[in-house]
């Protein structure tokens, strides 16, 4: 699930904004979550207090913080460099002023819906290539995980359960289908109903693992050797890429 910021002071800019992700999000059947903010400051409480956004589209004009101190924060307060800005204003001269934030895109009012678009299928493009994700479908809907939020995945009879740091994702499948589409270097099949991320690892013994949730897994008893050695691996190893 992405999530996705909106926020400007013009409430018919907002509801264009929502209405183009919406539609966009029914033809690439991808998950959004979206918030609209209608003041700058509203939306800096909310990155202040860990509200992660991938996209934010950012008026510039309010009352008390505007889009280009929020721009900064995000950038040098917050240590962000991910997180994609699209501003939104009318007056372009505000463009030059940017350069240092390092924005998707600068988007002219009044919107255009093509151009809207546009900017969403680049962003989606960069958010994708920079955390890249476990993809799976649940009935119509696609769902997309970052490697990186995955804690463990469980088989239960013809499903598979992705326990992650977000919440539970369910779906049709086999593990051994499933661990050829993750990173090796950080998943490993314990048992034949769990898979196990390697960041997430509480405490080891020989028998079973306790993941970060608390939750304790056995490991086969073929497994226990290549469990052991592969946990001895990635000790030595400073980190490892998704």
């Amino acid at each position: 699930m992405l999530n996705i910021a909106i926020c400007d002071n013009d409430p018919v800019i907002c509801t264009q904004l929502e209405e183009n992700i919406m539609v966009f999000q029914d033809s690439t059947r991808r998950q959004f979550e979206v918030d609209v903010f209608y003041s700058g400051e509203e939306l800096y409480k909310y990155i202040v207090n860990e509200k992660f956004y991938h996209l934010i589209f950012l008026g510039i004009e309010f009352d008390t913080i505007n889009g280009i101190e929020i721009g900064r924060g995000i950038r040098e307060e917050r240590n962000d460099n991910v997180t994609q800005i699209v501003y939104v204003s009318v007056n372009e001269r505000y463009a030059m002023r940017l350069f240092d934030i390092r924005p998707l895109n600068f988007l002219v009012k009044p919107l255009r819906n093509e151009k809207i678009e546009m900017v969403l299928k680049t962003a989606i493009m960069l958010i994708d290539n920079e955390n890249p994700c476990f993809e799976f479908k649940t009935g119509r809907i696609y769902i997309r995980v970052p490697f990186n939020e995955i804690i463990y995945l469980e088989s239960n009879k013809k499903k598979v359960k992705i326990f992650g740091i977000d919440g539970v994702y369910e779906f049709y499948g086999k593990l051994t289908d499933v661990i050829k589409r993750l990173p090796c270097q950080a998943f490993l099949q314990i048992h034949k109903s769990y898979i196990i991320n390697y960041t997430y690892i509480l405490s080891y013994q020989y028998e079973n693992i306790e993941m970060s949730n608390k939750k304790v897994l056995p490991i086969s008893q073929h497994n226990r050797k290549d469990v052991g050695n592969w946990i001895i691996g990635q000790k030595k190893e400073d980190h490892y890429d998704y």
